[in-house]
């Protein structure tokens, strides 16, 4: 399966920030407005244009996908330009405080900016261009650093580069953010960061961590066939001693 066919499109819940007496002083009348201006509700032609992009990819068509995403992503670097607050796509204001930064006041931007960041990076996959990939899956997590799907595809990419820690770290931490509720929406997330985990600790040669993990994972989603595809492999080699 490809990875674009796990993508969650339009997780992020946009809220607006207030123009805070700290950020607000010494700005001026002409400064406040300005600010209040960038802090918008969530734009209906970005997130339709983002629509338009996943269902492109579907269609086997990355290229025109990607002219979509491209262009909610220059509607947003136009409406910030020369705002200095870190941009994140955060689910409340003390969310986006908190992944802002000690001292930063944050501005909540549009979702669909960061889905444009997400599904660019997996056009750009089918499309041959992993290098290109990696710089808008990782701007993805920056704008959204709670979202754990984002950074399970994200770390899917090294996977794929066999480059085994750093994809477990990124596995790790998405397993670290998301909502571990066994019964609850995210429970096939949770699963997947485990699954990922697991085999990543496969090629580190760490079977019996693998086989904890694979485990793990099947509390969450019990009837995975990739973790019991996955145990299966490890009894295998195990067996025989590899």
């Amino acid at each position: 399966m490809k990875p674009w066919k796990t993508l969650i499109a339009g997780t992020c819940v946009a809220a607006a920030l207030p123009v805070t007496a700290a950020y607000a002083d010494g700005m001026g009348a002409e400064g406040v407005a300005r600010a209040s201006q960038l802090v918008m509700a969530p734009d209906l032609q970005s997130k339709e244009r983002t629509s338009k992009g996943f269902s492109l990819i579907r269609a086997g068509r990355p290229q025109q996908a990607i002219a979509e995403f491209d262009a909610v992503i220059a509607a947003a670097d136009r409406q910030y330009s020369g705002d200095p607050r870190p941009r994140l796509c955060a689910r409340d204001e003390a969310t986006a405080r908190q992944f802002a930064g000690p001292g930063k006041e944050p501005v909540m931007i549009d979702p669909a900016v960061c889905d444009a960041h997400f599904g660019k990076g997996f056009a750009l996959i089918d499309l041959g261009k992993g290098n290109l990939a990696e710089g808008e899956l990782r701007r993805a997590i920056e704008l959204a650093p709670y979202e754990a799907h984002y950074v399970n595809e994200y770390a899917e990419l090294f996977k794929s580069r066999r480059e085994w820690q750093k994809s477990h770290d990124l596995f790790a931490r998405a397993w670290a953010i998301v909502d571990k509720d066994k019964s609850g929406p995210d429970a096939k997330v949770a699963a997947r960061a485990l699954r990922g985990m697991g085999y990543t600790q496969i090629g580190l040669g760490r079977l019996d961590d693998a086989e904890r993990l694979f485990r793990q994972s099947q509390e969450y989603e019990p009837d995975s066939k990739a973790a019991h595809f996955e145990l299966s492999h490890i009894a295998r080699k195990k067996a025989i001693g590899s």
